[in-house]
């Protein structure tokens, strides 16, 4: 091999090693910026492309069933921007909305080991490790609040986000702290990451105050009880700590003062002023998104109204009403309303199948990576009751970049 050929290889190779780190970036700016996070993607495209064994790399990415069934969501988004640019000549097919389903096959093309899968893990985990401190600190006033924050308390004790988003990805954090914790068999190790999970509860519950983030908040606990008894070592401690967490469920929805007020009082309250005044509440806002979204979904029942186009026909049925601009939105705050009033049924029908064939194979995953990807399931499921994370950046990427580390599952 000539000199220039053997230059040529060892600069692929390291714009493979490149990539690979890029891609770890990734998942660490993903909870703390925006335009971080699109240049680490990118450049981790390039690199990819640029690296060794660049064909046989996307080529072995493909046949992983996450990056199959991101494809196949992102063949049911095109067809409806299709669809929409048949009834409006317009094609929605710019931003990250649809494109964010190709990122598994681009990492998974250069973290092909479960070694770099599980760096990409860890980066995110102490990037929320980092945010979890700077957000306690906020809360102490050791650390300043952002001056955002005194215009929009969603942005107090936040670190670049808003409650909801930060919320979700702490619970994230919280799951694979304990999902160590279970699994590790040393106990200044366990006691540390049970530690970590104790903090981000704290930080969830009496600092942020996100009432989404409250609600998800609940089956998760009851998921972490269950894997408790389901350990195959059913001992005194194992039943008491079971017995323990099933307490908390309800003594943290009922008796802690923030949740209680945030999802007890304050929901109340908000829905008697929507009903009786129409005021634009946080409740009262959802509530006027999913009574305005059904006869948009009745219209187009089948194949929906197309990609993007619940906002224009949203704004259509509010137009001219009382206080048009406060209930002004753009997505109806609930995941499968999105997907019934743009691509109907059908789109529904293929969404809830990949979902389900997701959690049939994180069934099939070791016990750790089992138990983080159950959660981040179970997460991104409840929260989509009533909030649309997938029109959402941070969100989107954030489910999805997480996916896209997904271990291979035993065969």
């Amino acid at each position: 091999m000539s000199i220039k050929a053997t230059s040529l290889l060892r600069l692929r190779g390291a714009a493979l090693v490149a990539g690979q780190w890029c891609a770890v970036a990734s998942l660490f700016v993903v909870p703390l910026n925006k335009p971080a996070t699109n240049v680490a993607l990118i450049l981790s495209l390039a690199f990819s492309l640029l690296g060794t064994q660049a064909r046989q790399r996307w080529l072995t990415a493909a046949r992983h069933p996450v990056v199959l069934g991101a494809l196949l969501w992102w063949l049911v988004l095109t067809l409806s921007a299709l669809h929409t640019w048949y009834d409006t000549s317009e094609l929605p097919l710019t931003g990250s909305y649809t494109w964010v389903c190709w990122y598994p096959l681009v990492l998974g093309s250069l973290l092909q080991t479960s070694a770099w899968r599980q760096r990409a893990l860890v980066a995110f985990a102490l990037a929320m490790g980092v945010v979890l401190l700077i957000s306690c600190g906020m809360d102490l006033g050791l650390i300043p609040q952002r001056a955002v924050s005194l215009s929009e308390p969603a942005m107090r004790n936040t670190v670049f986000k808003e409650y909801t988003q930060q919320g979700l990805e702490l619970l994230v954090f919280g799951s694979m702290a304990l999902a160590v914790a279970i699994d590790t068999p040393s106990t200044r190790q366990k006691a540390f990451f049970f530690g970590v999970a104790l903090l981000t509860l704290i930080n969830i519950v009496l600092v942020l105050e996100s009432r989404t983030t409250y609600l998800t908040l609940v089956p998760l606990l009851a998921y972490w009880s269950w894997r408790i008894f389901a350990r195959g070592r059913v001992g005194w401690r194992h039943t008491v700590a079971a017995c323990s967490l099933m307490v908390a469920i309800p003594a943290v929805v009922w008796f802690t003062p923030p949740v209680r007020e945030r999802l007890v009082v304050s929901i109340e309250h908000e829905v008697q002023l929507y009903a009786g005044q129409r005021e634009p509440t946080s409740t009262g806002i959802r509530l006027e998104l999913w009574r305005r979204t059904l006869p948009i979904i009745a219209t187009a029942p089948v194949f929906g109204h197309g990609l993007h186009q619940w906002a224009p026909l949203y704004r259509q049925s509010i137009e001219g009403s009382p206080d048009f601009d406060a209930f002004l939105m753009g997505h109806p705050h609930q995941e499968m309303l999105l997907i019934l009033a743009e691509q109907g049924a059908v789109g529904l029908l293929v969404y809830l199948l990949l979902l389900v064939a997701l959690a049939r194979y994180i069934r099939r995953l070791d016990p750790v990576p089992r138990d983080i990807y159950s959660c981040i399931l179970l997460i991104y499921l409840t929260a989509g009751l009533a909030n649309g994370l997938w029109a959402d950046f941070s969100h989107r990427h954030l489910f999805i970049l997480l996916l896209a580390c997904m271990p291979l599952a035993k065969q």
